[in-house]
């Protein structure tokens, strides 16, 4: 019996990503003194915007762009007086009107710091969820994984019909990638996403461009549907092929 885990570098941009924000807060605190406010205000979306628009077309969801721009109008939200005045009129409470008065000054830098610290915990506490066995008596591929939905997908070996090894560049660097079983019903080949034009298959399953419709349906790995970003993916993927062949 094979028992593995999803490595720390499987989950890099994520932790870059809300560790790039959580310095840019701590950075922001002293930059906001030095520049005036309008330059201020719109360096601060520039550095926040531009990496949204990266990832949203990197990991082809644009909800990166989505929630990082709805986040930056909730941090500046509590500096508009209509804003402000009508948060400390939910409550009478004097302690609700400290927070919020607190809340106030920099609040924007306060709200990145509170959601960039959540992120890095929450990711952490995402990956470790995941656990990948390949039963050898059972000839099965489990995959078990999530925090508040969880999931637990048992795939008979003899219903594989396919083992594709995906690696990026930083993956190759560390020993360690995702191993896709395929099945006759497609299962195992990610998650679907719409955007642009075309039909694309990410991990090697495959693309096809110029549909009727002119949508770009792409398969992203997701680690709930393969077994994903674990160390000597090759040794995994030749164990899987075992288990098929003795089918």
């Amino acid at each position: 019996m094979m028992k593995l885990k999803p490595a720390f570098i499987s989950f890099a941009l994520r932790y870059f990503v809300f560790t790039y924000f959580l310095l840019w807060a701590l950075f922001s605190i002293w930059l906001e003194g030095q520049i005036s406010y309008v330059w201020y205000v719109s360096l601060w979306i520039f550095m926040t915007m531009l990496p949204a628009l990266i990832l949203s077309f990197k990991r082809v969801r644009i909800g990166w762009f989505f929630w990082i721009g709805l986040l930056d109008i909730v941090a500046f939200a509590p500096k508009f007086k209509m804003v402000y005045e009508k948060l400390l009129s939910i409550s009478s409470n004097p302690i609700y009107h400290d927070i919020i008065a607190a809340l106030r000054s920099s609040s924007e830098i306060k709200i990145y710091i509170i959601v960039s610290l959540t992120g890095i915990i929450f990711t952490q506490l995402y990956r470790l969820s995941f656990s990948y066995t390949i039963n050898e008596n059972l000839k099965i591929v489990e995959i078990k994984g999530g925090i508040f939905s969880r999931k637990d997908r048992k795939i008979p070996t003899k219903h594989i019909t396919d083992v594709s090894v995906s690696r990026s560049f930083l993956q190759r660097m560390f020993g360690i990638g995702t191993v896709v079983p395929i099945t006759s019903s497609s299962m195992g080949m990610g998650t679907k996403n719409v955007f642009g034009g075309g039909a694309v298959s990410k991990g090697g399953v495959g693309a096809f461009v110029g549909g009727a419709t002119g949508e770009n349906i792409v398969n992203i790995e997701n680690p709930a549907t393969v077994i994903y970003g674990v160390k000597n993916p090759e040794k995994v993927a030749n164990k899987i092929i075992e288990l098929i062949a003795k089918n």
